[in-house]
C-alpha cells in the first residue's frame, strides 16, 4: 500500500512540474522558422533591412569625412540631412518593394578638434512582397560610427535598429503584426565596400497572430562577412543571406 501511495505521489508531482514548465514557457503563435524569416527580412538589404542602413551610413560617413578632411574646427558639429526613396524595377513581380528613408548625420569631434564619431538618426517606412514573406513596416535606427582615422581600413558601428508592422508568411499561411528590435555591437564595416565584415548583435521579436495568440523570441546574431550571418532562435541555428534575405536552418 505504501508503494502505491508513493507511486501516486510521484505521478502527481511529475504532472505538477510539467504544468509549471508549460506556464513558464508558453507556446508561441509562430515557429522558430517563421521567426527567423521575419528577423532575416529586418536584416537583409533586399528588404530594406539593417544591412542597407549600415551600408548607407558608412558610405555617407566616408563622404562626410572626405569633404571635411582633417577635422577642421568649423567642421566639428556639422550635420547633414538626407532623404531618399526607392522602389523595385517596373515589371519585377518576384521581389516587389518600396521604401522611404530619412537620415540625419552629425560629426562629433574630440577636444583637439579631430573627428571622434558620426552619430546618425534614421527613420524609415516601407513594404515588400517576396516569394516567402509580404510585409509593411515603419522604424527608427540610432547609430554611432567610430574608427574614423585615415589609418583604419574599417569603421566600427554600434547602435539600435527597430521596426514594426504587419506581415504575411506565404508558405505557412500565417499573418499578423510583429516588432523587431536589434542591438548592434562593434560591427566592423569596410570603409570602401561598406559591407559588414564581422560583429555581434542581439534581437527581440514580439507580435500577435489573430486567432493563435502572441509570440516572443530573442537571441543572438553573428555577422560572418560575405553577406552572411548566423541567427539563433530559441536554440535553433539559421544561416542568413544578408543580401537576398534567404534563410536556411542548420542541422546538427
Amino acid at each position: 500500500m505504501k508503494t502505491n501511495k508513493a507511486f501516486l505521489f510521484l505521478t502527481v508531482l511529475a504532472a505538477a512540474t510539467a504544468c509549471n514548465k508549460d506556464n513558464d514557457s508558453p507556446a508561441n503563435a509562430i515557429t522558430t522558422d517563421e521567426a527567423a524569416v521575419i528577423v532575416s527580412s529586418s536584416l537583409a538589404s533586399n528588404t530594406s533591412g539593417f544591412t542597407s542602413v549600415s551600408a548607407k551610413a558608412s558610405g555617407v560617413t566616408e563622404d562626410l569625412l572626405a569633404d571635411n578632411a582633417g577635422g577642421r574646427v568649423d567642421a566639428c558639429g556639422i550635420s547633414q540631412n538626407i532623404a531618399f526613396s526607392g522602389s523595385s524595377p517596373a515589371g519585377d513581380t518576384t521581389n516587389v518593394y518600396a521604401y522611404d528613408f530619412s537620415y540625419k548625420f552629425r560629426l562629433v569631434c574630440n577636444d583637439d578638434n579631430t573627428p571622434k564619431e558620426v552619430s546618425i538618426d534614421i527613420s524609415f517606412s516601407g513594404s515588400f512582397d517576396t516569394p516567402k514573406l509580404k510585409a509593411s513596416h515603419t522604424g527608427v535606427s540610432e547609430l554611432d560610427v567610430t574608427a574614423l582615422a585615415d589609418t583604419t581600413k574599417s569603421f566600427l558601428l554600434n547602435g539600435l535598429y527597430k521596426r514594426s508592422g504587419s506581415f504575411e508568411n506565404k508558405e505557412k499561411k500565417t499573418s499578423g503584426n510583429s516588432s523587431v528590435e536589434i542591438t548592434l555591437t562593434d560591427l566592423v564595416v569596410n570603409k570602401h565596400t561598406h559591407k559588414i565584415i564581422s560583429g555581434k548583435g542581439t534581437y527581440t521579436i514580439t507580435g500577435t497572430v489573430p486567432g493563435k495568440g502572441d509570440f516572443n523570441y530573442s537571441g543572438d546574431i553573428t555577422f560572418e562577412g560575405s553577406d552572411a550571418a548566423i541567427l539563433d532562435v530559441h536554440g535553433d541555428k539559421f544561416d542568413i543571406d544578408l543580401k537576398a534575405g534567404g534563410v536556411s536552418k542548420k542541422h546538427s
